[in-house]
């Protein structure tokens, strides 16, 4: 019966369905091939029309090349190829016309012909259209003149008596033909006002007149022989499915029906026993037998996946428990029977409520409830059941089981123990959090709790502490030492902390404190014993005795006044600060108001500052005149000094950033910066040459750095500048704290033709005996003893007695902050040969030095 049924039903589909679907796809496969055709000759009749542009733009890019090279022998006077050119272009009617400065347009024709007729009224009809034309660019495009296209090129041209040159050249059907003979489907072309335009129609570039279009005319016979031929082949196809459906289900009817029906009923009559897994006999037909063997290999998968499934529960090492829709337990493994605490009785229809004791069994079940409940694939979680007086941690992973049409079955349970897993994960994360040596927590904990401190209102201690002479312990002992030394410090620090209070270790011997709702009394008491225990410790070690001192920096977290990263930052600048003014343990607690330890907090800003300003050569030379003390001199000198400009234009001056350089070691590359500009000016203004002389300075670190003495060659090659008109200062400072080094670069330079000045002489820790080994030129007396010449006779000795002994080795003396002429008078009184200060020059931008108003200006002053 079944066969019987699907016989007729096919034959109803066949004839019922599929016959008006075929109709209907045919006609569709035809109106679509139609609409393909014509998409396509659309697309082709685009892809000419691109084409036929590209081939008008190559028309006036032909005419320019041979308009540029007319303008290139007229410009060079090359008069037998102009000739050429000309003769050319006449030739192939392109009209080659010049514009004198008149405007009057002229034709230019080769020495062997005349002017016609025709040349002569075109270019009497194109002189009033140019009148207003400048000629000062290139021109290119069409235009048209009594409904004549014409292509028009013009080009400035560089002559005493022509100030333009152009080419026009009729568009004809004599042009047009060659430009279109490539586009088989094109009958021809016009070129029609833009009035006139169809959707076919492209624009021409028009240099007056009314705008130009052009207007192609197309072969229609390609596309309706197309279209016949398509409509054939269509016609010639739906018979051929038809006959081929004919045939088919005669041959059907016999082969395959009839077969069918037999096979339905084996089916039938060995479906109903599922024991069997080969059911079906693989007699009969090739087909049928195949289909008995398919049958066959699914029930005995059947039997297998069964077979399997029970294997499967009892050698998985996890626990598995299968509820149905309603969380009712369908089956569990021995490993679930094992770690649920079941006894071998039956589970069936049990619930894990009752069969897990405590809140565990609720969570459990309340799981599986909502799982089966909501629309979720699975559901994970953890939960601790009791095991006598320990308790054991399962893991437990649910996920639906659904039919065919997505309908709920149950639910699978698997459950782990990860008690063990647990308790390292707990061992684990304490050790991450705790320092390996102290004990004490570290410096990620620290930067935690830090952060979490912008979030509590009050005011917080946050304290950076650094041991004092630990360092020797570990030179002079090992690391065995100092980790003994650090494991006291530590217990005895946590000896004086508060419950609420977080210490840390941060660093080698460095440690870190937050002291949460803390006033400033209660935490300078509080350190204070802290100071006082770690100070009290002592190391006795390989028949010897050690102790450490502390420093400590104290900043307060107020809320909403800054960020807890920068208040600890404060901490550390206050603990440096400390440790910079020695003593064997010191607090220091921060305050907003001390300048120093706010430029040092402001150091890491200045020093990106300064980075960047190197990077985006925002930095700015100034300079400042040395003027001779004794009439003139036949050379002006004058000292090279750094500024940085803001981003508004302010000005900054150096003492707001070149202690952040020094500090982060930027002096090199700022001295290299400074040197380069300063080439740089010189190379501009060669005329000052032979009468300038430029000090430029030179930090104690760019003296010790390598490769300054290449880059100052570098730079001389590069702006190629003479060497007698540089003059570097260095501070005797500088000079002697890597001596040889420094020697080494000076008597380089000096052979180079450089001169040098040791700069603030007599203030730092030189003596005179250096000057014998420095090869310098000049000595600039520190401005210390110049400020109170006037009044301090001490000053007025060590002066002379400096320009005294300068005198004697044939070095030049400079005076620094002269700031009034009484002590100007009285440096000439005493000798010394230049002077420098606000009196007689500030500071002034190097890009408006003029030195013949700076010598005005002072012989004013004087």
């Amino acid at each position: 019966m079944p066969a019987i049924k699907l016989s007729r039903r096919l034959i109803l589909l066949v004839f019922g369905l599929l016959m008006p679907v075929l109709l209907l796809v045919s006609l569709a496969v035809y109106g679509l091939t139609r609409d393909g055709v014509s998409r396509f000759n659309q697309q082709q009749q685009g892809l000419e029309r691109a084409n036929l542009q590209v081939e008008f733009d190559g028309l006036l890019q032909q005419r320019r090349s041979e308009l540029l090279e007319v303008r290139t022998a007229v410009e060079l006077s090359r008069h037998e190829v102009q000739d050429h050119l000309l003769l050319r272009s006449y030739l192939a009617r392109h009209w080659v016309l010049v514009v004198n400065h008149h405007g009057e347009l002229r034709p230019l024709l080769p020495n062997s012909r005349q002017s016609d007729g025709t040349l002569e009224a075109l270019v009497k009809e194109l002189e009033p259209q140019l009148a207003n034309e400048g000629f000062q660019t290139e021109r290119s495009g069409f235009a048209s003149l009594r409904d004549q296209p014409l292509a028009y090129i013009s080009l400035p041209l560089k002559h005493r008596s022509w100030r333009g040159l152009l080419m026009v050249q009729t568009i004809n059907e004599e042009v047009i033909q060659p430009l279109i003979a490539r586009h088989v489907r094109m009958d021809g072309v016009r070129i029609v006002p833009a009035e006139l335009t169809t959707p076919q129609a492209l624009q021409l570039p028009t240099l007056f007149g009314p705008p130009l279009e052009l207007k192609p005319q197309y072969r229609s016979q390609f596309t309706d022989d197309l279209s016949s031929k398509m409509l054939h082949l269509q016609l010639l196809m739906l018979t051929l499915i038809l006959v081929a459906l004919l045939l088919f289900f005669l041959l059907a009817q016999r082969s395959m029906l009839h077969p069918l029906r037999r096979f339905s009923i084996q089916l039938d009559s060995q479906l109903a026993n599922h024991k069997q897994s080969q059911p079906m006999p693989l007699g009969g037909d090739r087909e049928l037998a195949e289909l008995a063997q398919l049958c066959n290999e699914l029930f005995r998968q059947r039997h297998h996946n069964r077979q399997q499934k029970n294997t499967l529960l009892r050698a998985v090492s996890d626990a598995v428990v299968m509820v149905d829709n309603k969380a009712r337990i369908e089956l569990v493994n021995p490993v679930a029977e094992r770690l649920l605490a079941v006894d071998h009785g039956p589970v069936r229809q049990c619930t894990l409520s009752s069969l897990v004791a405590g809140s565990a069994g609720q969570e459990l079940h309340g799981a599986l409830t909502e799982l089966l409940g909501s629309g979720r694939i699975n559901q994970e979680g953890k939960v601790v059941v009791p095991r006598g007086e320990r308790w054991q941690t399962l893991e437990y992973n649910a996920a639906r089981t659904l039919d065919g049409e997505g309908n709920t079955l149950g639910a699978v349970m698997v459950l782990r123990d990860v008690t063990r897993s647990e308790q390292m994960k707990q061992e684990l994360q304490q050790k991450s959090e705790r320092d390996h040596t102290t004990g004490l927590f570290n410096r990620h904990v620290f930067e935690r709790t830090l952060d979490d401190l912008a979030k509590r209102r009050g005011q917080h201690a946050v304290c950076y502490m650094d041991l004092n002479r630990f360092k020797l312990i570990n030179d002079s002992c090992g690391h065995e030492a100092g980790d003994r030394m650090l494991r006291d410090v530590a217990h005895e620090m946590t000896q004086c902390c508060r419950s609420g209070d977080l210490l840390a270790r941060i660093g080698g011997d460095e440690f870190a404190l937050i002291m949460p709702d803390t006033s400033a009394l209660e935490a300078a008491r509080l350190l204070k014993t802290l100071s006082d225990g770690v100070q009290g410790i002592t190391l006795y070690w390989d028949s010897g005795s050690y102790k450490v001192g502390i420093s400590i920096g104290v900043a307060f977290l107020r809320h909403g006044e800054q960020t807890p990263r920068e208040t600890f930052k404060d901490a550390e600048i206050a603990c440096h600060a400390t440790k910079a003014k020695g003593g064997e343990s010191q607090i220091h607690f921060f305050d907003s108001l001390d300048q120093d330890l706010a430029h040092q907090r402001n150091a890491p800003l200045w020093a990106m500052r300064i980075n960047d300003a190197i990077v985006n050569d925002d930095l700015v030379l100034f300079y400042q005149p040395i003027e001779p003390v004794h009439g003139s001199s036949d050379k002006r000198k004058c000292e090279i000094l750094l500024r940085i400009k803001e981003e508004g234009g302010r000005i900054l001056a150096p003492g707001q950033f070149i202690a952040a350089a020094e500090r982060f070691n930027l002096m090199p590359q700022v001295d290299r910066a400074v040197i380069r500009k300063s080439f740089e000016w010189l190379a501009r203004n060669s005329h000052l040459w032979d009468s300038q002389v430029i000090s430029i300075n030179l930090s104690g670190t760019t003296l010790s750095s390598d490769g300054l003495v290449s880059y100052i060659d570098q730079m001389c090659e590069t702006y190629r500048i003479p060497s007698h008109t540089v003059c570097f200062e260095v501070t005797e400072t500088a000079a002697i704290g890597n001596e040889n080094h420094a020697l080494e670069i000076l008597h380089a330079l000096r052979r180079r033709g450089f001169a040098f000045a040791l700069d603030d002489f007599g203030s730092g820790f030189a003596s005179y005996g250096y000057l014998r080994q420095l090869p310098v030129d000049y000595v600039k007396i520190d401005g210390c003893f110049v400020r109170n010449l006037a009044n301090n006779p001490k000053d007025y000795a060590i002066v002379k007695s400096i320009h005294d002994v300068c005198r004697v080795m044939g070095i030049e003396t400079v005076a620094e902050f002269v700031e009034d002429q009484e002590t100007l008078q009285r440096l000439k009184t005493i000798g010394v040969n230049y002077a420098q200060g606000y009196g007689l020059g500030r500071p002034k931008d190097l890009e408006t030095y003029h030195p013949v108003l700076e010598a005005q200006d002072a012989m004013m002053e004087t």
